[in-house]
């Protein structure tokens, strides 16, 4: 499949912010981080333009990985539910809801947490082997949201997804989310991919975020990021 492009590409100097996920964009299957690609991030964020980590993770994690890789921007942790910029944090989510329902499919199936979910502050994070579609039927009723990102299942607070983040970092940034773009691969990179001004689905993307992409790369994760960032014109 070659690259492919949905909405019009951004002119020199429109994008002023980006937001790119980590597992299965930013690092490979084996969670690699694609160095390359963090090289080329740190020319747009040294160009001026802010770089955001938007990612399911745990905020530990995601803080600690933007700082070694030098990034400056926003950091979107628990798929929006948590955004920290400059050492202040806003928790975006509710884990109420979540542990409830947590607690009831833990009555009807075998559902083991995350390693990191003693650092989970806003969802709950189960073990990707778990199924998906078994959760989300046992979930129904319940007034939360349930996706993957091919490495964990979230249960989260219903209308929870890393745009809600985004917002928040736009907020901070003074700046709007049709001036961001952003990179990912998994169902909890759609929304932001289809809402923000320009969205990029690497090559070993979903299905449904290939459809809210602006951009389709043909190679996947880093090689993906890389093609994106030409494709808006930030390298």
């Amino acid at each position: 499949m070659s690259a492919k492009y949905t909405r019009a590409r951004p002119g020199k100097g429109e994008v002023k912010a980006l937001a790119v996920d980590v597992d299965g964009t930013l690092a490979d299957d084996s969670r690699r981080v694609n160095l390359d690609a963090v090289a080329a991030l740190r020319k747009v964020q040294d160009s001026g333009v802010p770089v955001m980590l938007a990612s399911g993770n745990v905020l530990p994690i995601a803080y600690a990985l933007s700082n070694y890789l030098g990034l400056t921007g926003p950091i979107i942790a628990e798929n929006g539910g948590i955004v920290c910029y400059k050492q202040k944090i806003w928790v975006l989510g509710d884990p109420g809801g979540p542990l409830k329902a947590y607690e009831h499919l833990r009555t009807r199936m075998d559902a083991e947490r995350l390693f990191t979910d003693k650092w989970r502050e806003t969802e709950v994070g189960l073990k990707r082997e778990v199924s998906l579609e078994k959760v989300k039927e046992i979930l129904k009723d319940w007034n939360v949201e349930v996706e993957t990102t091919g490495w964990a299942v979230h249960i989260m607070q219903k209308g929870m997804d890393k745009l809600v983040g985004i917002r928040k970092a736009c907020e901070l940034l003074g700046i709007s989310v049709k001036e961001i773009a952003a990179i990912g691969d998994s169902d909890n990179d759609e929304m932001m991919i289809r809402e923000c001004g320009w969205g990029i689905a690497v090559g070993n993307a979903f299905d449904g975020t290939k459809r809210a992409a602006s951009f389709i790369a043909e190679r996947p994760d880093g090689g993906g990021v890389l093609e994106g960032l030409h494709w808006l014109r930030l390298e």
